[in-house]
C-alpha cells in the first residue's frame, strides 16, 4: 500500500513539474532547448581527452544525460506548436541571406486607435440582445479575432446566438464608426508618408470587411500611400491563419524570408508565424509586450517611429503592406 501511494505521489509529482514546464514562456523553452547543444557536443568531444575507457564512459553518460535533460525540458515547454514554430524561425534564420522587402502591419491597434469604438459597438450589442456581457477589458483581449469569434470566444453562445451578435454588431458600429471615431496612433501618418517617399509599396489586409476598411483608409487620408486592400470577406481563413500574408505575398511576389510582419496582438504573431515570415511586435496597442514576445515575436518596439529607424539601420528593400486585425 505504502509502494502504491509513493507511486501515486511520484506521478502527481512529474504531473505538476510537467504542467509548471508547460507555464513557461515561447523564448524560455527556446533557451532551454538551445542548452542541450553545448552539452551533446561536450559528450562527444571529451572522448579526445588522455582519459580512460571507464573515466569516459561515465563522463559521457554525465553530459548526454543532462543534453538530454535540457532538450526534453525544452520541449516540454514549447509545446507541439511553439516546437514547429521554433524550426519555422530556425528555417527563416537560415535563409536569411536576402532583405526585408515586404513589411506586412496590423490596423486597429498598430496604425488606428479603435479600441474604444470597437469595445464600445460589442457592449452595445449584447446589451441590446439581453445576453449576459463580459467585461469591456474581455472584449478588448479579442480584437484581432474573426468578429464571431470576439464573442465566442469568452461567451457560451448557441449558433443562432452567435449569428445575431455578428449581425447586431455591424448594424451598431455602422452607426458608430463616423468619421473621427477612430484616430491614428501618433507618428503614424508621417511614418507612413516618410516611408512612401523612401518607395515602399504599402497594402492593408484586415478582419474588417472591405467596405468598412476602404472607408477607415479614405476617412484617416491613408490613401495615397495604401494601393491594395484585402478584407475579411476576401479570404476564407482569417487571424492567427496565415492566408492573409499568404495572399499579400503573392500579390507582391515577395518570398517569406523577405517578409515581416508589424502588429500589436499575439494573433498578428501567430499570424506571422504560421506563414513562416518575420515579426515584429507593439507594445502601444491592444496587446501586452509579455504576449507578443510569448507569441513569438522577433522584436517589439513601443512607438511606430522606431519601426522606419528598424528599417532603414538594416537597409531594408522599400515594400510594405498593411494588415489589419479590426472588425
Amino acid at each position: 500500500m505504502c509502494t502504491f501511494v509513493a507511486s501515486i505521489r511520484n506521478q502527481f509529482s512529474i504531473m505538476s513539474i510537467k504542467t509548471k514546464l508547460q507555464g513557461l514562456s515561447f523564448r524560455t523553452g527556446t533557451i532551454v532547448l538551445l542548452m542541450c547543444i553545448p552539452f551533446y557536443i561536450i559528450s562527444f568531444a571529451q572522448m579526445l581527452l588522455p582519459l580512460s575507457t571507464s573515466a569516459k564512459g561515465v563522463l559521457w553518460a554525465v553530459f548526454f544525460g543532462i543534453a538530454k535533460l535540457f532538450q526534453y525540458s525544452g520541449i516540454t515547454i514549447l509545446g507541439v506548436e511553439g516546437y514547429k514554430r521554433l524550426k519555422r524561425r530556425l528555417r527563416r534564420k537560415h535563409v536569411k541571406g536576402g532583405r526585408i522587402k515586404l513589411v506586412i502591419f496590423d490596423f486597429d491597434g498598430t496604425l488606428g486607435d479603435s479600441q474604444k469604438l470597437i469595445t464600445d459597438t460589442m457592449l452595445a450589442t449584447v446589451d441590446e440582445l439581453g445576453l449576459p456581457s463580459p467585461t469591456r477589458e474581455q472584449f478588448a483581449s479579442t480584437i484581432g479575432l474573426p468578429l464571431r469569434e470576439c464573442f465566442t470566444s469568452i461567451m457560451t453562445l448557441t449558433d443562432e446566438e452567435a449569428d445575431k451578435c455578428e449581425e447586431t454588431y455591424r448594424r451598431i458600429f455602422d452607426e458608430k464608426n463616423v468619421k473621427g471615431a477612430v484616430t491614428l496612433f501618433p507618428g503614424v501618418k508621417e511614418t507612413l508618408e516618410r516611408l512612401h517617399e523612401k518607395g515602399f509599396l504599402m497594402s492593408i489586409a484586415s478582419s474588417r470587411c472591405h467596405r468598412t476598411l476602404s472607408s477607415l483608409v479614405d476617412d484617416l487620408g491613408l490613401s495615397p500611400y495604401i494601393q491594395y486592400v484585402i478584407g475579411s470577406d476576401d479570404v476564407q481563413h482569417h487571424k492567427p491563419d496565415a492566408e492573409s500574408v499568404l495572399v499579400t505575398m503573392e500579390h507582391f511576389d515577395v518570398r517569406p524570408e523577405a517578409t515581416v510582419v508589424v502588429g500589436d496582438t499575439e494573433f498578428d504573431i501567430l499570424m506571422g508565424c504560421n506563414a513562416g515570415v518575420h515579426t515584429i511586435g507593439v507594445s502601444y496597442g491592444n496587446g501586452s509586450r509579455e504576449s507578443l514576445e510569448k507569441a513569438g515575436a522577433e522584436r517589439v518596439i513601443s512607438d511606430i517611429k522606431q519601426l522606419e529607424r528598424y528599417l532603414m539601420a538594416n537597409n531594408l528593400l522599400p515594400v510594405v503592406a498593411l494588415i489589419s486585425t479590426g472588425n
